[in-house]
């Protein structure tokens, strides 16, 4: 018990932030917690309102002081929000896609009458409008669907592409991404964009790839997508070779739209992938990187200079920003001397 009390310690102090000066922001631990319920997705309406969903326990939750555990049984493995007060979560059912509407304070039950469906991306653009995407059995098997809630119920719309995830700065300023990675290589990562007429491909830059080889084929892959607004918003990832069953990062992807189309920028480090990307509150952004064979860190974007914040042997898995500040969540698994611990880590 003694050995395991000392692990703890020691591995709470790896992933305490850089030394910084008195009054400067800087990434700290805010709760550490064990290896059960894993830490997935974190967002956040406001300074005292955030969750962290977590795989097989019900949400945890942010008051302001502290983080709670959630009254009631439900256990949800997707959550998002549109503003304080108003946010949606999706429970596992067989039946259909058991999705859930907060508004008054109140969950109100808004299924997608689906069997067989499951949903893997969402996004809620304003109080009473909501996106989902996922994957439908039918009798040819497995197909990608995307529902829209307005008006009062969810309808089936058409997507050029399946959706791997969304991002919007506004309900009139909607993206989504089609990414399959390794799962499709012929599949070229896409974005998509929400018109008049429904959602049409945007064109992006060709992402050189490098050629086939003996050693395996190589793949760019979006990993995730912000909008700051009409005429900026940002899709990360990076291009990875499949060699046997190990995946081999090769050089990051940051793609950025300036209102008129998406440009590759040349920011392009070697052996990394940018796996979530959120505004950091002051016009930048921050993102999750993670490194061939090193633990992962967060780095910040913000006047054309890229920098590297390490946060110990972590690996990260949400990041969020609380609207209208800088403060930022994330969510991260450490692992040190055989011990395991789930994480979330502030910057304020």
């Amino acid at each position: 018990m003694r050995r395991i009390a000392i692990a703890a310690l020691a591995l709470f102090s790896l992933v305490a932030a850089v030394p910084a000066a008195a009054g400067e922001a800087a990434w700290r631990v805010s709760r550490t917690d064990g290896s059960l319920g894993g830490y997935q997705d974190v967002g956040a309406t406001g300074g005292d309102d955030a969750w962290v969903v977590r795989t097989g326990r019900p949400l945890l939750r942010w008051n302001g002081k502290a983080w709670r555990n959630t009254a009631g049984g439900a256990v949800p493995y997707l959550v998002t929000a549109a503003g304080r007060g108003t946010a949606w979560q999706f429970v596992q059912s067989p039946a259909r896609v058991d999705a859930r509407q907060l508004t008054g304070g109140k969950w109100y039950a808004r299924p997608i009458e689906a069997e067989g469906a499951h949903a893997t991306a969402a996004l809620a653009t304003g109080p009473s409008e909501c996106w989902a995407a996922g994957l439908r059995l039918g009798p040819r098997g497995l197909r990608d669907v995307v529902w829209h809630w307005r008006g009062g119920r969810w309808t089936e719309v058409a997507a050029p592409l399946p959706i791997t995830d969304f991002a919007a700065s506004s309900r009139k300023d909607v993206w989504a991404l089609s990414s399959l990675g390794a799962e499709s290589p012929a599949h070229a990562a896409s974005v998509l964009r929400l018109t008049d007429a429904g959602w049409r491909r945007s064109p992006v830059p060709s992402i050189s790839l490098p050629s086939r080889s003996r050693v395996g084929d190589a793949y760019a892959e979006l990993h995730d997508i912000v909008a700051l607004g009409p005429d900026e918003a940002y899709a990360v990832g990076g291009i990875s070779f499949i060699i046997g069953e190990e995946r081999v990062m090769r050089e990051a992807v940051v793609l950025r739209w300036n209102g008129t189309s998406w440009v590759r920028l040349a920011h392009r480090p070697a052996g990394t992938s940018y796996t979530r990307v959120a505004p950091d509150g002051a016009g930048g952004l921050w993102l999750a990187t993670r490194r061939q064979d090193l633990p992962d860190v967060l780095t910040h974007y913000q006047g054309g200079r890229w920098t590297r914040t390490p946060v110990g042997k972590v690996t990260l898995n949400g990041l969020a920003n609380v609207p209208g500040t800088r403060t930022m969540w994330a969510t991260a698994e450490a692992r040190e001397a055989g011990v395991t611990r789930q994480l979330i880590l502030s910057y304020r």
